[in-house]
């Protein structure tokens, strides 16, 4: 364990003295094990790659922003459609933990990842505070080049803990290209045995898996889907790609996050032709 926290450590500072491209190129190669085309990008990994470097669209950080997103949101679908804000924080000194509502999650609204789950007043508050200082130390931008996180200013979101079924918490993640929905990604048990499918539009099985190992089961298609389909479309328009991740609670659609960059491009498809199939979706002009 020492040993990996040494490598960590290490590939860290190496990571930060390299330029952007190169650490783009270098973390491409890791996981996929050959270099991107960045000139003429096809998959959607190298999409991803190719995105990280080049776009700039003043939208994206109000967007992937978990505080300001919120906002943005309820201005255009009304307050039901977001989670409850319980309160938002500078600084985890500001957090007055006898006044928190349990259970509850902690949020940083510049990373992913960053979650802190409470289902009661924590008997450590010193300890507490120090890992959620950590988050907000914590370079997200920096980690895997994701631009629009950079031009995000840290601060604590804290939200109900929203409990999910049989399943846990189901997330329906709509992969939207050009404004129309191409594949949507379910993640079931998150916490115990987390697993990943694919459906279409129509709701049909996609035969490839991403990351996590597909379940053995189909998960069957919200009563709101129709909803969820149209509601995703309208946050897509205007983007050539963004993913959207909605809930289906209680007989609501519910938001979830946006983001331009899932899983940094360094996820595997299984099989590997359907990083093509992706990226053949997604309508971007390569610069010469």
């Amino acid at each position: 364990m020492e040993i990996r926290s040494l490598f960590k450590a290490c590939w860290t500072v190496l990571r930060d003295a390299l330029p952007t491209r190169w650490h783009v190129v270098v973390d491409h190669y890791r996981y996929h094990g050959q270099l991107p085309n960045l000139k003429h990008p096809r998959t959607f990994s190298e999409k991803i790659a190719y995105s990280k470097l080049h776009n700039r669209d003043p939208r994206m950080p109000a967007l992937i922003d978990k505080i300001a997103v919120k906002e943005q949101m309820a201005g255009h679908f009304g307050a039901e459609f977001v989670i409850p804000t319980l309160a938002v924080f500078d600084n985890p000194e500001q957090i007055d933990f006898s006044a928190l509502p349990y259970p509850c999650v902690v949020k940083a609204n510049h990373a992913s990842g960053t979650n802190l789950f409470m289902e009661r007043r924590p008997e450590d508050e010193p300890r507490i505070r120090r890992k959620l200082r950590r988050f907000l130390r914590y370079r997200h931008y920096r980690a895997s080049e994701e631009w629009a996180y950079s031009q995000v200013q840290p601060r604590l979101l804290v939200e109900p803990l929203i409990e999910g079924g049989e399943h846990g918490l189901v997330d329906y993640k709509f992969h939207t290209f050009a404004g129309k929905v191409f594949a949507i990604q379910v993640d079931v048990d998150r916490f115990t045995d987390h697993r990943r499918n694919f459906y279409d539009g129509q709701w049909k099985r996609m035969p490839f898996g991403l990351l996590y190992p597909q379940a053995p089961f189909d998960v069957p298609p919200p009563p709101l889907l129709p909803e969820m389909l149209a509601t995703a479309e309208l946050i897509g328009a205007g983007f050539s790609y963004v993913r959207v991740d909605l809930y289906a609670l209680a007989g609501a659609v519910k938001f979830g996050e946006v983001t331009f960059y899932p899983g940094a491009g360094l996820e595997l498809f299984d099989p590997r032709g359907f990083d093509g199939l992706f990226g053949a979706q997604w309508p971007l002009e390569a610069k010469p």
